[in-house]
């Protein structure tokens, strides 16, 4: 269900220009970087030999720690809070009714370009263009996320790739900490006030949310599609963010079936979950929350006739502060509703 994208789509490939003779006559471009600055200072050496092991086993290397990064949207967001800023992003930036997308985070957008917004857009020869140091995207089980896999050998030519897991054999807080890890290498400062703050607010929201549970809600994730519905599962293999919900003791609906990420319905099986609380997929690839209400089983949902239903930010950016404010924000939603 991970944006509902196809592995066929990501495989489009197109005519590549000449990659190294392109970022050859981009000599002249600036290699310092955007000049923005993050939540965090940059304290650590970055001085000599840089390397980094990413979640694919694989060893990034450079003669000095990267400066000119080109990241996935959400990467992008999640580095800039520890203090790392990139020069270009791909992935969704802007939503449809043109207010930046929350999976941005804090990035300043009118400083960092963009190589492509939707899935499979990705474009080397903009990429190549930005004369980058360093790719850094999420792996999403056996996807290197929105990074096109026919051109992968071309575009790791350009660069060296890193690839954090965000699903498979991980949890929301050694996600937290592999991010930490890279932003620290590239010269993230961990004494921070931003980045410390990050980490008390982190944990105190997640101790609201434990206290929250003692509610017994019971909590459902979704997502609508056209003719398909979806109960996003927490739990080994699945969502992160849910699995962490369900560590704090919320009662997450945990769906059935072979794909530890999500359980398949048609819409006439859209009640088969009666919770109290629905989380619904607010991306906008999906049907809206008014859309899935017009679907009468849907409707039938307890916590849908009581109101009592979120948006769930499935890609909130993986720093401790956009995990502790998405947290803070369900607790507050969460507090007002009842069992139902």
């Amino acid at each position: 269900m991970a944006s509902g994208i196809t592995r066929r789509q990501v495989l489009r490939s197109g005519s590549l220009l000449t990659l190294g003779a392109l970022a050859a006559a981009c000599g002249t471009a600036d290699t310092g970087g955007p000049a923005v600055a993050g939540a965090a200072s940059k304290a650590a050496s970055t001085a000599g030999p840089w390397s980094f092991t990413d979640d694919r086993g694989k060893k990034a290397e450079a003669p000095a720690a990267p400066k000119r990064i080109v990241a996935y949207v959400g990467v992008a967001a999640a580095l800039w809070d520890f203090g790392v800023t990139s020069v270009g992003l791909f992935g969704s930036t802007t939503l449809k009714n043109g207010s930046k997308d929350p999976l941005a985070g804090d990035v300043d957008l009118a400083k960092a370009t963009s190589i492509g917004t939707g899935y499979g857009e990705f474009n080397v020869e903009k990429y190549a263009s930005l004369q980058p140091e360093l790719l850094v995207t999420t792996k999403f089980n056996d996807l290197v996320w929105y990074v096109p896999e026919k051109q992968m050998g071309d575009i790791e030519s350009l660069a060296p790739l890193v690839a954090i897991e965000t699903v498979k054999g991980t949890d929301l807080k050694k996600v937290l900490a592999r991010f930490e890890e890279l932003a620290l290498s590239l010269g993230a400062d961990p004494a921070a006030p931003a980045v410390v703050q990050g980490k008390k607010a982190f944990d105190e929201a997640s101790e609201k949310v434990t206290k929250t549970a003692e509610k017994g809600l019971k909590v459902l994730a979704v997502a609508g599609g056209p003719d398909q519905f979806w109960v996003a599962r927490a739990g080994a293999g699945g969502y992160t963010d849910l699995t962490y919900l369900a560590s704090l003791g919320l009662a997450m609906e945990k769906g059935a079936g072979d794909d530890p990420l999500y359980e398949t319905l048609s819409w006439e099986q859209a009640a088969k979950y009666q919770a109290d609380v629905v989380l619904y997929d607010a991306r906008s690839q999906w049907l809206t929350l008014e859309d899935m209400k017009k679907k009468a089983t849907f409707a039938q949902i307890p916590a849908v006739k009581a109101g009592q239903v979120i948006p769930w930010v499935v890609e909130t950016p993986y720093s401790y502060q956009r995990q502790a404010a998405w947290l803070d924000k369900l607790n507050e939603q969460l507090s007002a509703f009842k069992p139902l």
